[in-house]
């Protein structure tokens, strides 16, 4: 062997080991060890919040009882009782459902009923989660804000209705009989209220409660963390970004997507979706259902009882699809304007785009309620309502329940619960506006018989 062919080899060989050194390096995985925590795997859920079922959120903001002995529609005193006589009411088994339209005359003449009054339209679909009725059953296609017991008929029992249209959906009642004597045994033993009634934009029949239960509650409270936010709302928590801006907020983002830290709510947008819809094809129950599902994968209803959410908000329009829940305190709704008690999401695409949701969560009461002396009566109301500065507004429905607002100085940390008049409008639940020049007269709330 010469020396030119020890080198031909010498040169194959260094070529063969660089090929094998760098197939080696290539298929090196090293096995790291995680220096510090990993927010990807982070639990996201609220420790604690709750889920919370479709008929769970389901829930009226009032019951009025129509009689022929009676001169004016009344209601129950206690707002508690209230709320027990529906969950009995939702036991009732449901048959024979069909769609007609309602005849007025006919509906003049069977005055006794007592109305179950919602604070949004619902789709039909919501009666399978509402009462006990067989999943085989056909329920007519609709939707309704209403629900009317007929307490003397021997046709239809229940009547769902919304206040657009004349077309209703009827149902029969198993054990009718025994159904209508337990609401009338409630409303002769419980003590009861009457109501004015005031006719709305649509034509349908308002009623303003005579009398108010006018206290100012105190409650502590308890912070919502924001981390099962940032690793639900993320898809790769990790990389995500914060700043403060001038106003003391943080703002966390990942380039897409970004979340809003309030002093006491977080506000959320999803810039991945898109500002106007496009799932032209989804039904309200399906919005429901998705929106419902969304907040329970993070179990996203804080609260601590005697408050609970009822859905005060089912939209679709060509611009949003929103559904909001609302806080209520023993039954009686909290339609603040204040972003503490309204849980809020745009849902586009069947995604989310915007979510809003507190940060805190009313726990305990303090103190001793103490009485307001400036909340005026149903006849006062209605007199606004009937003033310039309403007589050219579109008004639905009209209701007392709680604004909540934090106490400043006092007890400290604590937020008020104060009665307030609201009125549902194009735009959902808002504060009566009350001009001084519009009031006239004394207050004249009465109280229970």
């Amino acid at each position: 062997m010469n020396r030119e062919q020890l080198k031909t080899i010498i040169l194959v060989l260094l070529v063969f080991s660089s090929m094998f050194l760098t197939l080696a390096i290539w298929n090196h995985q090293p096995n790291f060890e995680m220096s510090g925590n990993d927010e990807n795997l982070v639990d996201p859920e609220i420790e604690s919040g709750y889920r919370l079922s479709r008929s769970e959120i389901l829930k009226p903001i009032y019951l009025i009882m129509h009689k022929q002995s009676e001169e004016k529609p009344i209601g129950l005193a206690r707002k508690l009782a209230e709320v027990h006589l529906f969950e009995r009411i939702r036991e009732y088994s449901l048959y024979n459902f069909t769609s007609f339209n309602l005849d007025e005359e006919w509906w003049e003449e069977n005055n006794d009923r007592l109305e179950i009054v919602f604070a949004t339209e619902l789709p039909s679909e919501t009666i399978y989660d509402l009462f006990s009725v067989d999943q085989s059953t056909d329920i007519p296609e609709g939707i309704f804000n209403r629900i009317e017991i007929i307490l003397n008929h021997e046709g239809f029992h229940l009547i769902f209705r919304n206040d657009l249209e004349d077309r209703v959906i009827g149902a029969s009642l198993q054990e009718y009989a025994e159904g209508v004597e337990r609401i009338e045994r409630v409303f002769s033993t419980e003590p009861s209220i009457t109501y004015e009634v005031h006719e709305s934009s649509r034509g349908t029949n308002m009623y303003l409660p005579n009398y108010l239960d006018v206290k100012v509650l105190l409650f502590s409270y308890r912070d919502i963390p924001i981390d099962p936010f940032k690793n639900f709302l993320f898809s790769t928590p990790s990389i995500v970004r914060s700043s403060r801006t001038s106003t003391g907020d943080t703002i966390f983002i990942d380039g897409t997507r970004e979340l809003s830290h309030k002093s006491n709510y977080i506000t959320f947008t999803n810039q991945t979706n898109q500002q106007r819809i496009s799932d032209e094809d989804l039904t309200y129950y399906e919005l429901l259902n998705e929106v419902n599902d969304f907040i329970n994968t993070h179990k996203g209803y804080t609260y601590e009882e005697p408050f609970s959410y009822f859905i005060s908000r089912l939209e679709m329009t060509p611009q949003t699809n929103r559904v909001d829940f609302s806080l209520s305190y023993n039954g009686i709704p909290i339609f603040s304007e204040s972003p503490l008690s309204t849980i809020s999401v745009a849902w586009h695409n069947h995604v989310v785009y915007q979510y809003r949701h507190p940060l805190i969560t009313l726990v305990e009461q303090r103190g001793v309620a103490r009485e307001m002396t400036n909340l005026i009566s149903a006849n006062e109301i209605i007199q606004i309502l009937s003033g310039d500065s309403y007589r050219r507004s579109a008004i639905y429905d009209v209701t007392v329940g709680y604004r909540v607002r934090e106490q400043i100085g006092g007890q400290g940390q604590v937020y008020e619960l104060i009665p307030t008049w609201y009125v549902k409008g194009i735009n959902g639940w808002s504060p009566l506006v009350i001009l001084p020049e519009g009031i006239g007269g004394n207050s004249n709330a009465m109280g229970p018989n």
